[in-house]
């Protein structure tokens, strides 16, 4: 098991706290664990073919940017994403549910780890964990889509020269 499969499987254990732990602390992390497995997940699948050595593929996973990766996910979300080729094949609705979840997830991470007067509830918690399982499941789906491809370069990338 990968760390992106690793980190979704805590951050499902996480949003269902006993009642002897730290309840707050266990929901934020949650939130913030969902994050990053999907993150790592792309992040993963963008460098998987990388042929050079192991610290060059670290180096390559560092290059990926939270925020550049936000801006190309608000793009497929909305439908205004450009990609590299021309003609940009078409986006799969499984590329977009992915950017969405992405954006959603993003933004309530920033709420979880930035935001101490915001109280989660579990429920909020695992309806999240639900929608980056998804958000898993979908990119399986289409993972070897021509537009997947795409969609992984333009998050390390970004938008496209015009």
């Amino acid at each position: 098991m990968g760390i992106a499969e690793d980190l979704l499987t805590l951050a499902g254990r996480l949003a269902t706290p006993a009642a002897t732990d730290p309840e707050q602390a266990w929901l934020r992390r949650s939130i913030s664990t969902a994050y990053y497995a999907l993150f790592h997940l792309l992040v993963g699948e963008a460098v998987q073919c990388w042929n050079g050595s192991p610290a060059s593929r670290v180096g390559l996973e560092r290059a990926f940017e939270h925020k550049r990766m936000m801006e190309v996910n608000r793009a497929v979300s909305n439908g205004t994403w450009k990609g590299w080729g021309t003609p940009l094949p078409p986006v799969p609705g499984e590329l977009r549910s992915v950017a969405q979840t992405f954006i959603d997830l993003q933004d309530a991470r920033h709420q979880a780890d930035y935001d101490n007067a915001r109280i989660w509830a579990s429920d909020q918690c695992l309806e999240l964990f639900a929608d980056v399982r998804t958000a898993f499941e979908n990119w399986q789906k289409i993972r070897t889509d021509p537009a997947a491809n795409e969609y992984l370069l333009s998050l390390l990338m970004g938008k496209r020269r015009e």
